[in-house]
């Protein structure tokens, strides 16, 4: 067993390397303390409330030195490490001896050598008032002392999990942004079954007005109906705004899959369409093979190479639903808390930042139960912070348009997130605490 010591300026120091063996390791309950008033000639006191004051950490060691000389250098380190005024953090580093088989008589000895450390989940902020050395005697030559530390929690009386940022992410992938609205609606591309004049493809216009120089993808789920499977094709086709095609990418039509392509638009100041086509080139129809259905849904555009799975466009007036549905109500979204005993902003400071993807004329954010709500305008791309003492709306203060609701993660509960604008949440300097 060892003792990992940290300082606030963040050196490490292990109570092994001043040649201690640490052979006890003891943390009491949080000491409670209440607030109570005796009023006379009435039985009892009025209770308004408890709360944890502190908690004890009692550790037991053992060093040796070779001679008093080396004794009082131990010693006088020792004081310098742990008689610390500014506090310091501790994590017990638990032994486990190493697993292995032998015969009996085969080694002897250096049971601590097969010793291996690994640490607690937790680590406490203390300050201890006066360590204590006792000489036990000695042994073989050398000097035996008995070292005694009681610790005390300062700040929270708590153990601690070493703080960490991270995004809250739900168990779903990233949808990118959809630039075509009302993209829900299936696109049918029919070719007249009694008309064996009509052009071999038929096609319909679904996007105007792409950038120049600007790569983009297209997805889409494609099903068809053919009297001539072998030789049916959807295509996407770019054309200029004067009309001439730039560019033409033909498609199997009959694999009843969500296919993607990417393209970059030319860079020559003209802006350009999208147009989809069902149809078959090159093919000598007759009355019989004249059937060619071919639907295009889910259809998606977005800028960059990366197909990500279909989305509504942000502007679309079912997108917010739609977000809500697929993050908020998929029992995924929360935040993993795994402490003993509520996290209270107040207490522990932790901060959550939001940043809003769709806007709102207010803004209404849940942690469980507990509701902040802001009366300031939303916009796509604002970014929040909530810290319980401090509320910002990409970094200036809106205190004043706030409920002034803070937050606490409670353990054994869900923490659900849930908020009437799509964002993405990070919490930031998060901890789970133990009693």
């Amino acid at each position: 067993m060892d003792l990992l010591i940290e300082k606030l300026d963040g050196s490490r120091y292990y109570l092994s390397q001043y040649k201690v063996l640490v052979t006890d390791f003891e943390e009491s309950a949080p000491s409670v303390t209440r607030n109570s008033k005796q009023l006379d000639q009435r039985n009892g006191s009025i209770d308004f409330g408890g709360w944890h004051k502190d908690k004890k950490i009692n550790i037991t060691g053992y060093y040796r030195a070779d001679d008093m000389d080396e004794e009082e250098m131990l010693r006088e380190k020792l004081y310098a490490l742990l008689s610390d005024p500014n506090g310091y953090y501790i994590t017990q580093l638990k032994a486990t001896p190493s697993v292995a088989m032998e015969r009996p008589g085969e080694t002897s000895g250096n049971y601590y050598d097969k010793l291996s450390n690994y640490p607690s989940h937790k680590r406490f902020l203390v300050y201890t008032e006066a360590p204590e050395m006792e000489l036990v005697g000695n042994v073989n030559g050398t000097l035996l002392y008995k070292l005694t530390v009681e610790f005390k929690t300062m700040k929270l009386p708590y153990g601690e999990s070493v703080p960490r940022n991270f995004d809250v992410k739900p168990n779903v992938p990233y949808y990118g942004i959809n630039l075509i609205l009302n993209s829900s609606t299936p696109q049918v591309l029919r070719r007249p079954e009694d008309n064996p004049s009509y052009p071999s493809w038929v096609g319909r216009k679904i996007y105007i007005g792409l950038k120049n120089n600007e790569t983009y993808t297209f997805s889409a789920l494609v099903t068809s109906e053919s009297t001539n499977p072998s030789a049916n094709q959807w295509s996407l086709r770019i054309f200029k705004q004067n009309g001439k095609q730039v560019m033409l990418t033909n498609l199997d039509a009959n694999t009843g899959a969500r296919q993607s392509v990417t393209f970059t638009t030319p860079d020559d100041g003209i802006s350009y369409d999208i147009w989809i086509y069902a149809g078959g080139a090159g093919v000598d129809y007759t009355p019989s093979d004249l059937k060619i259905v071919t639907t295009v849904s889910d259809y998606k555009l977005e800028t960059g190479s990366v197909t990500t799975p279909y989305s509504l466009a942000p502007e679309d007036p079912e997108y917010n639903k739609w977000y809500l549905d697929t993050y908020y109500n998929t029992n995924s979204l929360f935040i993993p808390y795994s402490g003993t005993v509520p996290c209270n902003q107040l207490e522990q400071g932790f901060t959550i930042e939001m940043t809003a993807k769709s806007a709102a004329s207010s803004l209404s954010f849940k942690i469980d139960d507990t509701e902040l709500t802001s009366s300031n305008a939303v916009a796509s791309g604002d970014v929040f912070m909530f810290s319980g003492f401090s509320y910002t709306k990409n970094g200036l203060s809106i205190v004043s348009k706030t409920n002034k609701a803070y937050f606490v993660l409670q353990p054994d509960k869900p923490n659900r997130i849930t908020c009437n604008v799509p964002g993405t949440v990070r919490i930031i300097g998060f901890q789970n605490l133990y009693a």
